[in-house]
């Protein structure tokens, strides 16, 4: 764990302050079994490469109807861009922790690749988001998402 994040803060200490660039995300979640969640998230990323950025971001998932108790993502990401013709796809990969602020031994290693286009300062992709929940619950859950955010 020491060595994650003595990368991670070499990573960021790369980046430079000028290239920091904040989002805002909003993504729904259907997991099935009648299970409908929303998730704002948000947090910054800052360019190491032309195309490639790196990040640190936080959120709330919650269902549609606030009959439970909300999770929290910690994340990080890498984001990788490009130009196509007149298309700018991206491709980006968060993986963090799903802190439960019900019970903490309920929380959940997350993992959402997601493609998508940027448009401008707007995006929007669809990926796959995988949970491996920790003690409190055992086994693994995966659904489709959607994202639609903002660059600052």
């Amino acid at each position: 764990m020491k060595k994650l994040l003595l990368s991670l803060a070499l990573g960021l200490a790369a980046i430079s302050a000028s290239a920091v660039t904040p989002f805002l995300e909003f993504q729904p979640i259907q997991a099935g079994d009648d299970f409908t969640a929303f998730n704002f998230q948000g947090g910054f990323t800052g360019k190491v490469h032309p195309n490639i950025a790196l990040g640190l971001g936080v959120g709330l998932t919650e269902k549609w109807n606030f009959d439970s108790s909300p999770l929290i993502p910690f994340f990080g990401r890498v984001d990788i861009s490009g130009k196509m013709g007149s298309l700018n796809p991206f491709f980006s990969f968060d993986v963090g922790y799903e802190l439960n602020t019900n019970d903490t031994d309920h929380g959940a290693v997350l993992v959402n690749p997601m493609v998508g286009l940027n448009f401008g300062r707007w995006y929007g992709g669809i990926g796959y988001l995988g949970h491996c929940w920790t003690q409190g619950h055992s086994g693994t859950t995966s659904c489709f998402n959607m994202k639609i955010g903002y660059k600052f």
